[in-house]
């Protein structure tokens, strides 16, 4: 990231752009699972016992992602988080469509036992800091090319995103979506400053 944007700076342009979308503007949740400190955990094969519905993080405050007829396939879980509410939430990756997605479901949609969720890494991101888009940039289900696109949610140049992580030249970053919810994403290094 060539360069950050001071938290004041990055606050008094939210509420500007916020204004007249929600009355308490956008704020980053404090509960950023999915990653270990040194990569990411390979996570383990679940069956699907439900259709899978998704969201792009891991509380109904993120955008839905979709849901997919799924029940009885396989996944592979690789993260869990609990939401301010105690719902239980796990990140997993299938193939869908001749790509790669990761999302997050609630739990109780997979055949998971008590250990297996307990091996699932619950680990929290520190926020990098906030940068902004330079061009338009597709963002992506996960860290690389394999991955689908959310071909409906472009990020264009001017926009402010939270910058969580980083893997694989891809920052993973959060923003106000249209939609009224916070959109997590994987976009390229090289779109952000």
């Amino acid at each position: 990231m060539k360069k950050i944007i001071s938290i004041a700076t990055v606050i008094a342009m939210i509420c500007v752009m916020a204004s007249g979308a929600s009355a308490g503007g956008w704020t980053v949740p404090n509960n950023h699972s999915g990653s270990t400190g040194s990569g990411w955990y390979s996570g383990i094969t679940v069956q699907l016992i439900e259709d899978l519905a998704t969201r792009s993080g891991p509380s109904t405050t993120y955008t839905g992602c979709g849901s997919y007829k799924m029940k009885g396939q396989y996944v592979t879980a690789l993260a869990r988080a609990y939401d301010n509410g105690g719902v239980l939430w796990v990140e997993v990756e299938f193939s869908y469509g001749g790509g790669y997605r990761r999302a997050w479901t609630g739990a109780k949609r997979l055949d998971i036992s008590a250990s297996q969720l307990a091996s699932l890494p619950e680990t929290y991101y520190s926020l990098i800091g906030y940068g902004t888009i330079t061009c338009m940039t597709v963002p992506r289900f996960g860290p690389g090319s394999i991955y689908s696109t959310y071909s409906d949610r472009n990020l264009y140049r001017g926009d402010m995103v939270a910058v969580i992580t980083e893997a694989d030249g891809y920052y993973l970053v959060e923003c106000y979506h249209t939609d009224g919810h916070i959109l997590r994403c994987w976009i390229p290094v090289s779109s952000v400053e």
